[in-house]
């Protein structure tokens, strides 16, 4: 049985969880070891569990709690080199993963086997020193991560097609962001092509990338608190699926969901 529960999606945090047999891989920890290690109390869920810890990129909220977990559990991590380089550098992080924790994984290198997991990386177009996408293998399902995306590329649009269940950005509404308090240089570094993606584009990549024999599952992840709303979010991306000839939301459709900012989600079973 594979299980799945996000714990956080968005600039306050990002935090995302699988448990496969008794195993389980951490996907970023974006809050604090101490409000995770509480999540985790209410959910029943032991941390003696999570086995392994991946990181997307170096963005303190994507990193905030991995130094700390890392250290009590003696939990490896597996990241990019430029990622682990700028952890270390980052002075937001007052402690850091132990250099026997650290454990380069780069674009290109075999797939990576962590107990059931399949795992290889992609790049994500993003402000950061690096940022990588994965896509994780387990039996007959293929869970896809991609967040915090400047653009997307053709690496991309493969590792969508593969995906039966799909955790994608889907960061700001275009209109609320021209009319937010935002100046104009923070609006112009969010539509770059190194900042996020907006709901509009997600649903039309979507639209075009997904492979319908396959996909069962999509999370759209990292809603802006000022510049979107779930309900806007779902709706756009909805439409642009309506419109390809998916079913979101209908029994037997595709499932379309917005991840919540700052809690969790159900325990889910994929």
């Amino acid at each position: 049985m594979l299980q799945f529960i996000s714990i956080c999606s968005g600039s306050s945090g990002n935090c995302y969880y699988l448990l496969k047999d008794g195993y389980g891989l951490l996907i970023d920890l974006g809050i604090s070891f101490r409000k995770f290690k509480q999540h985790f109390s209410n959910y029943g869920l032991p941390l003696a569990q999570i086995q392994a810890i991946l990181v997307t990129h170096d963005h303190t909220d994507h990193v905030k709690g991995v130094p700390q977990l890392s250290i009590d559990f003696r939990l490896p991590v597996y990241t990019s080199k430029l990622v682990h380089t700028s952890m270390m550098r980052n002075h937001y992080l007052s402690k850091k993963v132990p250099a026997a924790q650290q454990n380069p994984y780069e674009r290109g290198d075999a797939p990576l086997q962590l107990g059931p997991f399949e795992i290889r990386s992609f790049a994500v177009p993003h402000d950061s020193a690096d940022n990588n996408g994965y896509v994780i293998r387990v039996e007959e399902k293929c869970i896809v991560v991609m967040t915090d995306i400047g653009h997307f590329t053709p690496e991309m649009e493969q590792a969508a097609g593969e995906a039966t269940h799909l955790i994608i950005e889907s960061n700001y509404d275009e209109e609320m962001l021209a009319h937010s308090s935002y100046p104009p240089r923070l609006q112009r570094r969010i539509r770059g092509e190194r900042g996020h993606i907006s709901n509009a584009e997600t649903g039309r990549f979507l639209a075009q990338h997904l492979n319908p024999e396959r996909i069962r599952q999509v999370w759209l992840c990292h809603l802006s608190a000022e510049n979107n709303q779930p309900a806007k979010a779902l709706a756009t991306v909805t439409e642009a699926l309506e419109e390809a000839g998916y079913a979101p939301g209908l029994p037997g459709g595709l499932k379309v969901d917005p991840l919540p900012r700052q809690t969790p989600t159900l325990l889910q079973t994929l």
